[in-house]
């Protein structure tokens, strides 16, 4: 049986622990605050360690999941790498992309596995939408939009909207559009009290000439997760809380007949309800699969990194007012 071991226990943390331990695979808890440490471990009924090399020694995990603040996932990871095992680490990888090569180095030449969090990657929704890009059966892509927008909750400091919670969608872009950005612009700023932004709307630009654009907030009163796509076959809505698919099509009778009006547009919309999956399960299994089968994970470090460097690049381009090439 695979054993994971959870460092960091904060929120994201927390939630770590929990499918690990109805997975039957929590080895072990660290934080560095003592109190929450001791709270978690005691909640979860497994070892808990403020020093993580003390929790390495002493749980021997197959794994490691890093779910700390970003400042501090390089030196952590380096950590559990350099001691040969396998790791997870929350997005976004690292703050740098000098500590993410550093990383993906060091996992290939121990031949470990390198897992990335990217958590909507795992929604059914996007493997749904993955499958029949694949398939053709939206027709061509032309373009994505996608809207993540919620209240501040004060809880993430060390970095801004772009890399906590816009790089998941930057991610889906790049994974459904199954081409790399070579260019970047965003606009933006903020309006809390933070060192970081608060908004933003981002535009990449793909190598196969087409586009897509991310909104991301922390102003927004309500919750909203969701995906569009312009297809030249449909017009698809992804919804990534309700986990459903809404596809329209349109079709006119002959356009060809001489008419006084133009022909009538006929709509129709099919919806997709799957079956509710909770991504967060889907991702740790999927690290626990990649340990055992010594496979790729769904996110690896180098897959990480690009869309690490378009997150960086959207900032970059937000501060300076240009477009960003990305190299």
């Amino acid at each position: 049986m695979v054993r994971l071991l959870v460092v960091g226990v904060g929120s994201m943390g927390w939630n770590h622990c929990r499918v690990c331990s109805e997975l039957g695979i929590l080895a072990g808890v660290s934080d560095p605050d003592h109190e929450l440490m001791e709270k978690v471990s005691s909640h979860f009924g497994v070892p808990g360690f403020i020093d993580i090399e003390e929790a390495l020694d002493q749980t021997t995990p197959d794994g490691v999941i890093v779910a700390s603040p970003t400042s501090t996932h390089f030196s952590i990871a380096e950590r559990v790498l350099e001691a040969g095992i396998n790791v997870l680490v929350e997005k976004p990888l690292v703050s740098e992309l000098i500590h993410g090569e550093r990383l993906v180095s060091l996992s290939e030449e121990n031949e470990l596995i390198l897992a990335v969090g990217h958590i909507e990657r795992h929604n059914p929704v996007i493997s749904r939408a993955r499958t029949h890009l694949k398939q053709g059966d939206w027709g061509e892509l032309i373009t994505m939009n996608s809207r993540r927008v919620s209240a501040f909750s004060g809880r993430i400091m060390d970095v801004g909207a772009i890399l906590d919670t816009g790089i998941h969608d930057i991610d889906n872009l790049i994974y459904l559009m199954d081409s790399n950005p070579v260019s970047v612009y965003a606009t933006g700023g903020k309006i809390n009290d933070i060192d970081h932004e608060d908004h933003a709307n981002i535009v990449i630009n793909f190598e196969n000439g087409k586009s897509g654009v991310v909104e991301v907030n922390w102003i927004t009163p309500m919750k909203v997760r969701t995906l569009s796509l312009t297809c030249d076959g449909c017009y698809v809505e992804l919804d990534y809380i309700g986990q459903k698919i809404i596809i329209s099509r349109s079709s006119s009778s002959d356009m060809e007949s001489p008419r006084l009006f133009p022909p009538p547009i006929e709509f129709k919309s099919t919806k997709i309800n799957l079956n509710k999956e909770e991504p967060l399960r889907l991702e740790i299994e999927d690290f626990i699969s990649s340990i055992k089968s010594r496979s790729p994970p769904l996110v690896d470090g180098k897959q990480a990194l690009i869309s690490l460097r378009t997150a960086l690049a959207a900032v970059e381009s937000l501060n300076s007012g240009e477009v960003v090439k990305i190299e």
